[in-house]
């Protein structure tokens, strides 16, 4: 029997969790980044929902910090932390992109910047954050990659020094602090990181994640006790799931954009 999480009903029902959105499929690209012209209208669409639903719960002037992570790998965490960090930043917010997934990192691939120091010389002291911070396509969205691989990533994640770096950043000129992190299944990075940080956001790739994975994560993430925690259902079908639109996105979501880019 196929018991993955496949539609908002299964979020409710099995992960008992908010559900930020949903984010449609791209067949186009891999890994598909807002306002590429690779990337449908609907794409772009559901991440500007997706904002308007993360900036509801996310209330208040303070600087807000955030961390993605998924159960298992190819879920789309990194896609999604992306997105998220550019849709706020399209939208006026100032954001810092930090790819805190020091054993696989693919953040500056995404967003084509050079990788040579990054989060873990910041936490080795071998770095200062002005020396590793880079601009991106957009001038409200910075970003500090992951760096070389260090052979201690998660100890580098749970030091003084970290702690150190989220209380700096928080109090600098950021409206939004974005974190990318490994899978929750693979190793604890994000649980070591959700206690400091205001939020998680665990993404489950729709019709990928079985329902006893997803809840074995998520019951890890509250052993950390953060603050707020909601999900992100990534890479829905919507051409073979029509019930997506007529219930989530209106009848005509789909033949709107369509007709506004012709």
């Amino acid at each position: 029997m196929n018991d993955s999480i496949k539609t908002p009903e299964d979020v409710a029902r099995c992960l008992k969790l908010p559900l930020f959105g949903l984010v449609p499929a791209s067949r186009e690209d891999r890994h598909p980044v807002v306002g590429s012209l690779r990337v449908p209208n609907e794409f772009g669409e559901a991440f500007r929902s997706l904002r308007t639903s993360i900036m509801s719960r996310y209330p208040g002037e303070a600087t807000k910090t955030m961390v993605v992570t998924s159960a298992q790998p190819l879920e789309g965490k990194t896609t999604t932390a992306c997105n998220i960090a550019l849709v706020l930043a399209y939208g006026g917010a100032r954001v810092l992109l930090i790819d805190g997934d020091m054993r696989r990192p693919s953040l500056h691939r995404l967003l084509k910047l050079t990788n040579e120091r990054g989060l873990a010389q910041i936490l080795n002291g071998r770095a200062r954050v002005r020396d590793v911070i880079q601009r991106t396509v957009d001038p409200n969205l910075l970003a500090v990659t992951a760096g070389q691989t260090p052979p201690n990533p998660s100890e580098l994640l749970s030091s003084d020094r970290m702690k150190m770096l989220l209380t700096n950043l928080s109090n600098g000129p950021f409206d939004w602090i974005i974190i990318d992190t490994p899978p929750v299944l693979a190793v604890t990075d994000a649980v070591i990181l959700a206690p400091s940080v205001t939020g998680v956001t665990f993404v489950v790739g729709a019709e990928m994640t079985r329902r006893r994975l997803a809840e074995h994560a998520l019951d890890t993430i509250v052993t950390s006790h953060p603050r707020l925690t909601a999900i992100v259902l990534n890479k829905v079908d919507f051409a073979r799931n029509k019930y997506y639109y007529s219930r989530y996105h209106g009848h005509q979501y789909k033949s709107y954009y369509s007709e506004a880019a012709v």
